[in-house]
């Protein structure tokens, strides 16, 4: 094997690390130290590789949108309004770091999201390793195993939760919220990173790289560091549902439900 060769096996990985790297800097706002790293590995590729840059682009994106975020966030704060409407927008600022890498991936000229398309419900999917393990599925049972595993785990939450389900206000945030930050998210990390790691590196790598960046990058948000890596697990299983299916309406559908049940369970906190 050549020295060529070695690199062009090694640079896809070594990309999808550095965005673990930038993706954890940034929850921290180390911004300078983000972009420190991103110039660096530009410089690098260009002087040394030929490949397709567009995934440390479309990294580069992804911080920009997410500084209009942060920013946005700041700035919406000072809205008047009650607690639950702001935990609303803040979600929907997730339209800049979207918006940011649709650009580049755009002026690169490649596809934007292979998984935007009707599910294939009757494709399978394994326990646990997604491709392999001791029992095989389709998609459809997969998910309706994994939603009922969900109730189950979040019942005891729920019940302890002193919750009025009957308050307009509540419903009103139970729906828009679940539905905001999950269509939102999917969009985000199964859709376009996905997508992106996917063709830098294959599918496999895909799932694990995204489903653990998707959990790390709910520390800014003040999860600790044990639900966050409770989260990346969750993140790998939509990626593997997503790939198995071939389109990202299913993690759409299991993201909204379980988005319901860490409302219900006041995880997610209601604040009126």
């Amino acid at each position: 094997m050549t020295t060529i060769d070695r690199q062009a096996k090694v640079l896809p990985f070594l990309q999808l690390f550095i965005f673990l790297i930038i993706i954890i800097f940034t929850q921290y706002k180390q911004f300078t130290l983000a972009f420190t790293i991103i110039i660096g590995f530009v410089i690098f590729m260009t002087v040394t590789s030929k490949q397709n840059r567009v995934f440390i682009w479309v990294i580069t994106a992804y911080i920009l949108g997410y500084l209009f975020y942060l920013y946005g966030d700041r700035f919406i704060e000072e809205f008047p309004f009650p607690i639950s409407i702001l935990m609303i927008m803040n979600r929907c600022l997730l339209f800049f770091p979207i918006i940011f890498m649709v650009y580049v991936i755009k002026k690169f000229d490649v596809v934007l999201n292979h998984y935007w398309v009707k599910p294939n419900w009757k494709a399978t999917i394994s326990f646990p390793f997604i491709w392999s393990g001791f029992h095989s599925v389709s998609v459809k049972v997969f998910l309706m195993i994994a939603i009922c595993i969900n109730f189950a785990v979040f019942i005891p939450f729920i019940h302890f939760s002193n919750i009025e389900l009957a308050s307009p206000s509540f419903l009103f945030f139970l729906f828009i919220f679940s539905f905001v930050n999950a269509i939102l998210e999917e969009i985000l990390w199964r859709g376009i990173l996905l997508t992106r790691m996917s063709d830098l590196a294959g599918e496999k790598a895909a799932v694990i790289f995204s489903g653990i960046t998707f959990g790390i990058s709910h520390i800014a948000l003040g999860f600790s560091w044990g639900v966050c890596l409770l989260f990346a697990l969750g993140g790998i299983f939509y990626a593997g549902i997503t790939v198995r299916s071939g389109s990202i309406l299913p993690a759409i559908i299991w993201h909204i439900i379980f988005n319901f049940l860490m409302i219900l369970s006041g995880i997610i906190p209601y604040i009126d």
